[in-house]
């Protein structure tokens, strides 16, 4: 966190810059295990909006600048946030596992308690904050220092950046480790590319998505809507490779795997499978 002392050298002027926060993300899967899932999550606060995306995606863009290539064979798609700066709505753009994203838009905003605890951390001073949010209880570490309204995923409306995030449980956990300034030429080619594709829902029309997939987790690829050509194989996000004619005995086992995954962030929106 300490490449994050420049901000204190002059915040007037990081505010008129576009800037990234990059959090490190510890979170559990699957609520019955002690397994730790660990991700690197980036924060952009720019002039014009916010958006909260998974580093494989800044790996996909980066590769893109380079070879013009928009992504490496086997990337791994994940959901993201975007919000614009003029309103309160958070655009959802979620990715389930086939092969479309889902866009649904929700205004989102927590009732913060600001408590007196304060703490230093790498020269910052954090304030206390608590809320409850998506079924669970939420403890923040916010900096006035950098006052910027936002934190990772959808936490927003303290007075300062969310340095520290994390639920009394212990199930998630989110910290800054690092910042840095974005280009004004930067483009989210990944971001950009799954947004203009995406199918808008309902929260209820996602949750019966899930279930089809659950029920048949390979269905894309036997429906036509995933083109497998012959000889080429499916890479699944755990690392597995499958042939077209392996996918169909891999279905009971892909039905544990997306049952495990019954720990959102939101717990309050967690599928109930059968």
């Amino acid at each position: 966190m300490k490449s994050l002392l420049f901000i204190l050298l002059g915040t007037c002027m990081m505010l008129a810059q576009n800037n990234r926060f990059i959090y490190e993300v510890k979170y559990k899967k699957d609520s019955t295990l002690q397994d730790i899932t660990r991700e690197n999550y980036y924060l952009d606060v720019t002039k014009e909006d916010i958006a909260y995306y998974n580093r494989l995606n800044y790996i996909s863009d980066s590769l893109f600048i380079a070879t013009g290539q928009y992504a490496f064979k086997g990337n791994r798609l994940t959901s993201f946030l975007i919000k614009k700066n003029n309103n309160n709505t958070y655009q959802n753009y979620e990715y389930i596992g086939d092969v479309n994203f889902y866009k649904m838009s929700e205004e989102t905003k927590q009732q913060w308690t600001i408590t007196d605890s304060i703490k230093i951390s790498d020269n910052l001073s954090l304030q206390k904050a608590i809320t409850k949010f998506g079924g669970r209880n939420w403890i923040a570490w916010f900096t006035k220092d950098i006052p910027i309204p936002y934190g990772p995923y959808k936490f927003n409306g303290l007075p300062g950046l969310i340095m520290e995030l994390y639920d009394t449980k212990k199930n998630y956990y989110f910290n800054v480790i690092k910042s840095e300034k974005i280009a004004d030429d930067y483009k989210r080619n990944s971001l950009n590319a799954s947004i203009s594709r995406a199918i808008p829902v309902t929260q209820k029309d996602l949750n019966k998505l899930r279930l089809d997939l659950y029920s048949n987790p390979f269905k894309y690829a036997f429906n036509g809507n995933l083109t497998m050509r012959e000889g080429q194989k499916l890479l699944l996000e755990d690392g597995t490779v499958l042939s077209k004619e392996q996918l169909k005995p891999a279905e009971a086992n892909e039905r544990k795997k997306i049952k495990a995954f019954n720990n959102p962030i939101e717990l309050d929106k967690a599928v109930k499978y059968p």
